[in-house]
């Protein structure tokens, strides 16, 4: 890890390290796509475009349909190839005043103690960035489970209620694949709730066994149904999020260096994310301040909508009508167990009349 050498920091070793650490500590931003880029010096309405490829319904015939030569018409189409705008709407950053005292007696390593902590800063906010995209997948039917008074699954069948999210999962991944999403790159990100029961679950794989020691894998709780599972209380506790790893597109800037005033400052991007650090002085605090930020945007993508023989269906302008198509919500819908009812008097003098009988 880069230190500081005769009070010398390496900004170009502390950003790679920064940026490798932002790559190592995500959890959601890791599953979704990422356009980086440095040195962002602005776009009009803070707009980023990513380049999309054209949509084609392409043609068939049969194989006899040109015979006789010459009998036939091979049919075109255009290329429509468009873009998605992407707006920079968040900037995430961590700043830290750092006394004379804590930079001479107290910092020995500048990375590991100053810069590492920020970048973990950063992590959580551009998770709950992505987090938040969630909300715009549309909703599957929820999962109901009949709970306890104390929110536990009635009877304390944790086995049963894993085997009806499993089903619901099932139900997900169905529904995806009859969008044409496709099953390589799916996720399903479960709140701490549902992540707990489905993990009494005996037929769920475990995924956990290669890997990275990133905090990516660690969330890792199995496979099943074509998805990757993974857990994280940065969405709602009974929530379950499917979608396939294209449907947000997640695009980070970094902030130009300013060209003066600053002691030191670099911006890179590397890894699928872009960072600026600055380092300057305030000498009426007598303090000097690490200052770590990127620009963040993220939309969920939106697809064209075909019919049931496959063409592209358009609005009365001839464009591609779109929705989304490669995510979907769903939640746990608690029910309270129905009491016991109590025993009726008359059924007690039933069995005590019968009871008599028998002794006869």
């Amino acid at each position: 890890m880069p230190t500081a050498t005769n009070g010398i920091v390496y900004t170009d070793k502390l950003a790679s390290a920064a940026l490798a650490n932002i790559e190592a500590a995500v959890v959601l931003s890791g599953t979704v796509q990422k356009h980086p880029d440095s040195d962002f010096t602005g776009a009009a309405g803070h707009v980023v475009n990513i380049r999309r490829p054209s949509i084609l319904n392409g043609f068939q015939e049969g194989i006899d349909d040109g015979s006789p030569a010459g009998s036939r018409t091979i049919k075109t189409e255009s290329l429509n190839e468009q873009v998605l705008p992407i707006k920079l709407d968040q900037h995430v950053y961590s700043a830290i005043d750092l006394s004379d005292a804590e930079l001479s007696l107290g910092v020995e390593d500048f990375t590991g103690q100053v810069v590492m902590p920020q970048t973990e800063a950063i992590v959580n906010r551009m998770e709950r960035v992505v987090a938040s995209a969630f909300a715009e997948f549309p909703e599957a039917e929820a999962i109901e489970i009949e709970v306890d008074d104390n929110d536990r699954p009635a009877n304390g069948d944790y086995v049963n209620a894993a085997q009806q999210i499993r089903f619901a999962i099932s139900q997900l991944s169905a529904r995806l694949t009859a969008q044409n999403v496709p099953v390589a790159g799916r996720y399903l990100v479960l709140g701490s709730t549902v992540a707990g029961w489905l993990m009494n679950d005996p037929n769920l794989t475990d995924a956990s066994a290669a890997g990275s020691d990133s905090a990516l894998r660690e969330s890792v709780i199995g496979k099943l149904h074509g998805f990757t599972l993974l857990q994280d209380n940065r969405v709602e506790p009974l929530g379950l999020y499917a979608y396939h790893t294209s449907a947000i597109q997640l695009v980070t800037r970094a902030p130009v260096v300013p060209a003066g005033g600053v002691a030191a400052g670099t911006s890179s991007a590397e890894g699928g994310y872009a960072l600026r650090w600055i380092r300057d002085y305030n000498s009426s605090t007598a303090s000097e301040r690490s200052f770590l930020s990127t620009y963040v945007g993220v939309t969920v993508l939106k697809d064209a909508t075909r019919d049931k023989d496959g063409k592209v269906v358009v609005d009365g302008q001839g464009s591609p009508v779109q929705s989304v198509i490669r995510g979907l919500r769903s939640k746990l819908v608690l029910t309270k167990q129905a009491p016991e009812q109590p025993e009726k008097p008359e059924d007690q003098e039933t069995f005590k009349s019968g009871a008599k009988s028998a002794k006869k």
